[in-house]
């Protein structure tokens, strides 16, 4: 105990440390703020570009084409789409919600008309006896983000959720700033706070550095806890500031709104708070791992700049295998990346999900585990004289 309160005191009192933890507070904090100065596209204009794409059709289909009647009733279902269309981007501006009041019998419902408009689409793939029929699937979206979106909009149907006019809502800004915590950036965050806990201890605190009177193993599982502990209080605190001073200027946004997830087979949709409650689980997981090869590096490297370029440098690893082979969906290296896992980029490996992801972040803890135990038995430590490290 005596230890853990040393490091702990020694840790909070340098002044490094304390200016990296206000910066990424302040980072969390106003990351809503600085997100409202991206230029994005808004689904209204979307819309708009739907709505002429579709009379594109009618001007590059030759008119006998639809004489026939499966021409005819594709014609009746893309005057469908144009008119679906219109109502939606109606619904939109008005930024009521899935209708608008008092014209609910007019414009119906945003939903049910986007299932609508996705089924007559995917119906579009099978018109095989339709003459302009590759023609048609040209200004179609493929067939497999058509299933993704109806998905999409029975999600919404059947959990109540409105649709969200504003990209810029909470909800949606929250998804993003979890999504920049579980990439590099929290590689980048454990690879400092863990290079330099034995790094600077060669030179003040040297017999500690050598397992005196704690051995190096003991002390590496504390200090690893003790940074870890402190990145995610800093970060827990940012985030919620973060949510809580964009909601309290922009009032849109559910955190039911759906997002899409890879589930090892095909896509389902879980609501952006279950979505950032099983990203921030992973990434604390994952970012404990990591923190502990750095701290562990530190006392193998003795400098600061190594232990973080390497520690970054794993960050990339997975790329290897879109080169190489993979050796199978178990490999723990694949998952040193949650979001490709998450958002099914790695699913030609194999059945990737996020059940495995978590497994294997077990056996990356093992696997640094089993390796440090070997270094610090098999690096020597003078412990029968003890001598400063020389400059």
């Amino acid at each position: 105990m005596a230890l853990f309160k040393w490091n702990v005191l020694k840790m909070v009192r340098d002044w490094k440390i304390r200016i990296i933890l206000l910066a990424l507070l302040v980072f969390l904090a106003s990351y809503s703020t600085l997100y409202q100065e991206r230029s994005i596209e808004l689904p209204l204009d979307e819309l708009r570009e739907e709505y002429l794409n579709t009379e594109q059709i009618f001007k590059a289909i030759p008119s006998e084409d639809f004489e026939t009647k499966e021409g005819q009733e594709i014609y009746d279902k893309l005057a469908d789409q144009q008119r679906i269309l219109g109502m939606q981007r109606y619904i939109l501006s008005e930024q009521e919600g899935n209708t608008v009041e008092g014209f609910e019998n007019i414009v119906s419902d945003y939903v049910d008309q986007g299932i609508e408009m996705t089924e007559n689409q995917l119906s579009f793939y099978q018109a095989d006896e339709f003459e302009s029929r590759e023609l048609l699937l040209t200004f179609m979206p493929p067939e497999e983000e058509l299933r993704e979106t109806l998905g999409f909009f029975n999600y919404l149907k059947e959990n109540n959720v409105e649709i969200d006019w504003n990209p810029m809502s909470p909800s949606l800004v929250l998804m993003n700033l979890v999504n920049v915590m579980a990439g590099v950036f929290i590689f980048i965050i454990a690879a400092i706070f863990g290079a330099d806990r034995f790094s600077r201890d060669q030179m003040f605190h040297w017999s500690v550095s050598q397992g005196l009177p704690y051995t190096t193993s003991y002390q590496w599982r504390q200090r690893t806890f003790i940074s870890w502990a402190l990145i995610w209080s800093v970060i827990i605190v940012g985030i919620s500031l973060s949510y809580g001073i964009n909601r309290l200027t922009v009032q849109t946004g559910s955190l039911g709104y759906p997002v899409q997830i890879y589930s090892g087979v095909d896509a389902e949709f879980i609501s952006i708070l279950e979505y950032t409650a099983a990203i921030i689980l992973l990434t604390m997981l994952l970012s404990y791992v990591v923190i502990k090869l750095s701290t562990g590096l530190s006392w193998v490297f003795r400098n600061i700049y190594l232990t973080i370029t390497v520690v970054v440098a794993v960050f990339y690893i997975p790329y290897i295998f879109t080169v190489i082979p993979a050796g199978g969906s178990f490999n723990p290296l694949i998952y040193l990346q949650i979001l490709p896992v998450v958002d099914g980029m790695w699913s030609d490996i194999g059945s990737v999900n996020i059940w495995k992801l978590f497994v294997n972040i077990l056996l990356l803890y093992i696997i640094v585990e089993v390796i440090f135990h070997f270094i610090f038995k098999l690096i020597p430590t003078r412990t029968g004289k003890l001598e400063r490290r020389k400059q």
